[in-house]
């Protein structure tokens, strides 16, 4: 009996190197039939004539601008769809995933029909004992999620699969279905939050989400921020606010704003701390953005 297609997506801006290391794993990965999409978000740095030199194998996706992570990562699961993959793992180009990763979560999936998304545990690039994410649960009395894992050191009571109403995009398998019958990414938080978002989607369908806690990806972390970083600061504050407010969490709306307002001076208080004050003002323009987009379901 044949294993389920896999293809895995990976969206690449100005990131050559990084994807180097991003290809070379996932080339020696322990499954077939796998499937490699390089969405490129119009690098300038040579990405494209790269893979297609030394990456003859890999199908290449060349937009002619930047339109977003989210943006990249519809591209490249249209074309996973059409080559009829069962399961769609999409990977930032930063990550390095071990050579068991992508079978234990297609044996994982396989197992339950109703997980619909699955994360392996995502460990740092550079620190591989610590883990940057397993994933987020929601709770009915809390008006934030509450983050499981991150920072904390690695052990084997995580090498588990755990359920979760979050897990991060940065490393993600999806069951096709998921997408016919949710739909794709939301292009208009352009990077950051779009993956929480997708996940309540998921959730509302009735799919379950799970980390699989023996699958392990590493991750760089914030490699694309660092290259302007004002920029990413505002993004990522506007889509945190326009995303509680599009979905309730906790017992009220206004708790849940409470939190967020007390959380945007915690930000601006470390930024101040740090010496990053031209990180302030951005911070505070994008969460003014997202508190007064029309865009919101609450």
């Amino acid at each position: 009996m044949s294993k389920p297609h896999v293809v895995s997506v990976i969206v690449n801006w100005n990131g050559k190197e990084d994807l180097r290391e991003c290809l070379d794993s996932l080339i020696q990965v322990e499954y077939e039939p796998l499937t490699i999409v390089v969405v490129d978000n119009g690098s300038s740095d040579g990405s494209v004539a790269f893979v297609s030199t030394h990456y003859p194998n890999v199908e290449i996706v060349s937009l002619s601008h930047n339109r977003g992570y989210a943006f990249g990562l519809n591209k490249g699961i249209f074309r996973a769809l059409d080559k009829r993959a069962d399961y769609i793992f999409l990977l930032n180009n930063d990550t390095a995933t071990e050579p068991l990763a992508i079978l234990q979560l297609v044996e994982v999936m396989e197992s339950d029909k109703t997980i619909g998304i699955a994360a392996p545990k995502v460990l740092y690039y550079h620190q591989r004992t610590k883990i940057f994410s397993l994933g987020d649960r929601s709770y009915r009395w809390l008006p934030l999620p509450i983050g499981f894992g991150y920072r904390k050191r690695d052990h084997p009571a995580y090498n588990k699969v755990m359920e979760f109403d979050y897990v991060t995009g940065c490393a993600m398998m999806v069951r096709s279905e998921v997408f016919h019958k949710v739909g794709l990414f939301d292009t208009s938080y352009f990077m950051y939050y779009e993956d929480a978002d997708f996940c309540r989607r998921a959730r509302e369908k009735g799919y379950r989400i799970v980390c699989v806690g023996h699958a392990v990806v590493y991750h760089k972390a914030a490699q694309s921020t660092g290259k302007n970083k004002r920029f990413f600061v505002r993004i990522r504050a506007r889509n945190r606010v326009r995303f509680y407010r599009r979905y309730r969490h906790g017992p009220h709306p206004w708790l849940t704003y409470a939190a967020l307002w007390l959380l945007a001076f915690g930000y601006s208080f470390r930024y101040v701390a740090r010496k990053e004050w031209e990180l302030v003002v951005p911070y505070w323009k994008g969460l003014l953005e997202g508190w007064y987009e029309p865009d919101a379901r609450q």
